[in-house]
């Protein structure tokens, strides 16, 4: 009674849209649409008849229990108590009061959607998949069965530039439903808004993030949101005890007041394997004591081993700054003695290499590192981890490699 037309099926009363033959509804929209939501109630109703066979799939197992099935916008809420369906998660099956049966899986296992077949199915947040490609292939040869409501599926996600996105979305059975988080605004908790949507505005990731724009990657980036994407961690995954520096990395602004660029400002760090993890950016608009006492509560926050700043801009005043505020900083000056290019180039084949990682989402930095194109000015955010991947990880391996090639040359004479 309360849906808004956007989360009705195609084809029903009040529906947004009104095609009847449809295979795919595909709903591109932003974080706190109500996807979740709208696909649980889908396939309640699709439910209401005993002969179909409904194929839920999240990226994670953990996804399907705890969003699609028992979270609080999943299937068994849109139940009213004494009707709801019992759901056996070591069977991996749904027993809806009619009848019909839904079957669970999880998209990090493409070959065990070898066996199902199913007249319906849920996709949900399906350009989360790690292995999108290998499980929509699985997932259509199961959608077979015959059924008087016809074949159809639902894909919810925010959108991500995918080859097999792109492709779902070109197909000539697919409805598109587009959406944005304000949509549901009167539903968002405010601390869900400031925390998650408020810091995305106006950025590129925000658009995907809260708009629910299909964005391409820019041409010639040195990294893409999907790059970023396959290895980020939540910050609870961190592991402490496998880190074996941290560094507080500082670009600092030439200048401050309302129209001065941002200092930015990125704690940083390295596992034993050799991988480097971004904890934190506490970057900032303001003057040089500002920045500086934010760098050094960073430091102590995290018990990083050393500060990192540039001195091209700053000069001597980026030290002097950190030692207003705590003489005892461990600092390392560093300073830009190759072209922007030559910098930021080896800290990308770092994240092509699978050693880089993003502890949560950082929307002002990943819109800096996606967008920049070798050849203009280089943001600030963006430039500190440059100055922090090279003190941590680049001159370390060239230090080393300087060593085996000394010790080469020894060996020879």
């Amino acid at each position: 009674m309360w849906a808004r037309p956007a989360q009705l099926l195609p084809g029903t009363p009040r529906a947004e849209k009104q095609q009847t033959d449809w295979r795919y509804w595909l709903i591109e929209a932003g974080r706190g649409f109500g996807k979740t939501r709208t696909g649980g109630e889908s396939v309640r109703e699709w439910a209401e008849d005993p002969n179909e066979r409904i194929l839920m799939i999240a990226p994670t197992a953990n996804d399907v229990r705890e969003v699609m099935i028992e979270g609080p916008s999943g299937l068994l809420s849109c139940y009213p108590p004494g009707r709801k369906p019992e759901y056996n998660s070591s069977r991996h099956l749904v027993q809806f009061p009619s009848g019909a049966i839904g079957i669970t899986r999880s998209a990090d296992e493409p070959e065990r959607l070898r066996g199902p077949q199913f007249t319906k199915f849920w996709a949900d947040e399906f350009c989360a998949w790690r292995f999108a490609e290998q499980a929509w292939e699985q997932l259509t040869f199961g959608f077979r069965l015959r059924s008087a409501s016809k074949l159809k599926g639902i894909i919810t996600t925010t959108p991500k530039p995918l080859p097999v996105y792109k492709k779902i979305r070109k197909h000539p059975r697919t409805v598109l439903t587009k959406g944005s988080s304000y949509d549901n605004r009167s539903n968002i908790s405010e601390e869900f808004y400031q925390d998650v949507i408020a810091p995305y505005e106006g950025t590129r990731l925000g658009r995907q993030e809260i708009d629910g724009e299909l964005l391409e990657d820019t041409p010639g980036a040195l990294w893409t949101l999907t790059l970023i994407d396959a290895y980020r961690i939540k910050p609870g995954e961190i592991r402490w005890d496998l880190l074996v520096r941290i560094v507080v990395a500082v670009d600092p602004a030439v200048s401050s007041g309302e129209s001065a660029a941002e200092t930015g400002i990125l704690v940083v760090g390295l596992t034993v394997s050799g991988h480097i993890v971004v904890i934190d950016d506490v970057s900032l608009q303001g003057r040089p004591l500002e920045w500086a006492r934010a760098a050094i509560a960073a430091y102590k926050k995290y018990g990083a081993d050393r500060v990192v700043g540039e001195v091209n801009n700053g000069g001597e005043l980026v030290e002097a700054n950190l030692r207003a505020v705590d003489p005892s900083v461990s600092y390392k000056a560093v300073r830009a003695s190759r072209g922007k290019i030559t910098r930021a180039e080896p800290v990308a084949a770092i994240y092509e290499q699978g050693r880089g990682h993003h502890a949560g989402k950082f929307g002002a930095l990943e819109e800096q590192m996606t967008t920049y194109v070798p050849g203009q000015k280089s943001p600030d955010r963006m430039d500190a981890l440059v100055w922090a991947v090279t003190d941590l990880v680049i001159d370390q391996e060239t230090i080393t490699t300087t060593v085996f090639q000394d010790l080469e040359q020894i060996s020879s004479i």
